[in-house]
């Protein structure tokens, strides 16, 4: 059963202030929340507050979307709250009855355990202003959400793909093998499985690639409270929140490595002075036998490509005395750095 805020919650009424953003859910989400808004503007919106969080905001549901926001003190999990819509972006922004509420945006945590700690301190009884306790009852998405946090922060941590496979098990490997494998292992890691099943329902995804994730061979009936799957969950949730995937594994038997991909989003990216939107940044790090560890930067934005190697002071000029092959090559498959700089450590 849903409760709603009682007419004696708010002691008097609320300040005309000016209206500020609400802290986003996820990137992954923001861009279709901010489209689904922007049809939406002026007009009433239904939020449900599904929990306060420990910090004092709440995690609401709008428009299908879980959002993390400021509400009004004596605001009471499980309550229904109609809202105005006052603008899309940069940053969804809403009004509440007459008047406009100025939140403090609150960034997520990146660790899904504090989440967790959060939730469940929302679902424990509430102290009210008369010194007696009545309890909160959330909605059936809040509790399982508290439930498969909790599960989640109570299993070892999943904060990388990490394959005990080396990629090439046997000498040098082929460029096009590795880049084709490395696909594989990101694809296939369940990280975005909900994408790919929303794929699948659209005729855009074969159902055998779907079947190869982890989320899909687990038995019928499988819980999400259940380790593997909280554990899966908690890695997803960090990936959205940090917007960084990590993969650590072996290149040979012997030669370990770690790979990063990041999205850089406007804000993070600079003033996007190229015109060319969001782009990648893919860090990768290996260690040989001669050359030491070696740090490779790869930065795309819209076709302009900028690379950086990082090694030992006495590994440097062997590289760059190999850069012009590389470019040669590069060029060759199409992708012609716009930037190139080598450097040793003592250089960086």
């Amino acid at each position: 059963m849903v409760e709603r805020i009682p007419g004696s919650g708010v002691s008097a009424p609320l300040p005309v202030r000016p209206a500020a953003p609400v802290e986003r859910a996820g990137d992954g989400r923001l861009d279709a929340f901010q489209r689904t808004l922007a049809t939406m503007l002026g007009s009433q919106v239904p939020v449900t507050v599904l929990a306060r969080m420990g910090d004092g905001s709440f995690l609401t549901r709008v428009a299908d979307t879980p959002v993390r926001m400021m509400l009004p003190p004596g605001t009471q999990p499980g309550a229904q709250l109609s809202m105005t819509v006052l603008a899309a972006t940069p940053q969804p922004t809403f009004g509440l009855g007459d008047a406009t509420l100025q939140g403090t945006p609150v960034p997520l945590s990146a660790n899904a355990a504090s989440l967790a700690a959060s939730v469940a301190a929302a679902s424990s009884p509430l102290l009210q202003s008369g010194g007696q306790h009545q309890g909160a009852e959330l909605s059936p998405a809040a509790r399982l959400l508290g439930q498969v946090l909790q599960s989640a922060a109570g299993a070892p941590p999943l904060a990388s793909l990490n394959p005990s496979t080396p990629l090439a098990p046997q000498g040098a490997p082929d460029p096009a093998q590795l880049a084709s494998q490395l696909q594989h292992a990101v694809a296939k890691s369940g990280l975005f499985y909900e994408s790919h099943l929303a794929q699948w329902a659209e005729g855009k995804r074969p159902l055998g690639e779907l079947m190869a994730e982890p989320q899909a061979q687990k038995p019928p009936g499988t819980p999400p409270t259940e380790p593997g799957a909280a554990q899966l969950i908690n890695q997803q949730l960090a990936t959205q929140e940090s917007g960084q995937l990590v993969w650590q594994g072996r290149l040979g038997p012997d030669q370990p490595m770690r790979w990063e991909i990041t999205r850089e989003e406007d804000e993070r990216a600079g003033s996007d002075r190229d015109g060319d939107g969001p782009g990648w940044h893919s860090g990768l790090r290996l260690r040989f036998a001669l050359l030491g560890e070696v740090e490779a930067s790869v930065s795309l934005r819209g076709t302009r490509l900028h690379i950086e190697l990082l090694a030992d002071a006495g590994a440097a000029p062997l590289l760059r005395a190999g850069a012009p092959r590389l470019q040669e090559a590069l060029a060759a498959a199409g992708n012609e750095p716009a930037a190139l700089r080598i450097a040793g450590r003592e250089d960086a």
